[in-house]
């Protein structure tokens, strides 16, 4: 699974599907972020929420983590000041220091991985998490309730799920929710926001004690 091919093209393709849906939704919980002491952006991508989060807080200690080496690059660009930490790496093995951050955003990361790899995802970003500790997630969805929504966004996910996996090899083929591995890892739902009609849904989950 690599988006090194997207890299170049990914703000203009987001903008052509998306528009500023996205954006608005990354920037949802943007003021649980902003009270942190250290955060941990995951897949940040060509790096729009990072360029937000820097401008509101150019001091605060910030680690982006993505396995595209190309992506990172792009997110290098937007960030001239502050302390900022690239990391590349896979997040299937990679192993984070445990207790370290006390804010962690996964935008439209979650849903990249297959049930199994989730698992094995989720557990090591939230070793890496303080006791109390936030987690943002942007992740496309499925509306609960039957209806034309859900039926656009089966049909929506169905196509980025195929163009995704031969540009990128993908592994997942379908969305699976991470909500239960979150409250495993001892995460409870404090906000929940949807956008485009219930496509996008961007979520506060917080832990209020060790896991």
């Amino acid at each position: 699974m690599s988006f090194d091919l997207l890299a170049p093209h990914y703000r203009w393709l987001e903008a052509a599907v998306a528009g500023g849906v996205l954006q608005r939704a990354r920037l949802a919980h943007l003021a649980v972020i902003e009270r942190a002491q250290r955060v941990l952006l995951v897949g940040e991508g060509p790096g729009r929420f990072l360029a937000v989060l820097r401008e509101r807080r150019p001091q605060l200690p910030i680690t982006v983590l993505d396995a595209s080496a190309r992506m990172l690059d792009q997110a290098r660009r937007v960030v001239p000041i502050g302390p900022t930490e690239f990391v590349q790496a896979d997040l299937r093995s990679w192993r984070p220091p445990v207790g370290h951050w006390d804010a962690i955003v996964t935008h439209c990361v979650l849903d990249c991985f297959a049930p199994a790899s989730l698992a094995c995802v989720i557990a090591p970003l939230a070793s890496a998490a303080t006791a109390r500790a936030d987690w943002v997630v942007t992740d496309f969805t499925l509306p609960a309730r039957p209806g034309w929504q859900r039926l656009r966004a089966r049909a929506a996910h169905q196509l980025m799920y195929r163009a995704f996996r031969m540009v990128t090899r993908l592994e997942a083929r379908h969305l699976t929710p991470p909500d239960t591995m979150l409250h495993n890892a001892g995460f409870s739902l404090s906000n929940r926001r949807h956008f485009n009609h219930g496509l996008i849904q961007a979520d506060h989950w917080r832990r209020a004690s060790i896991a």
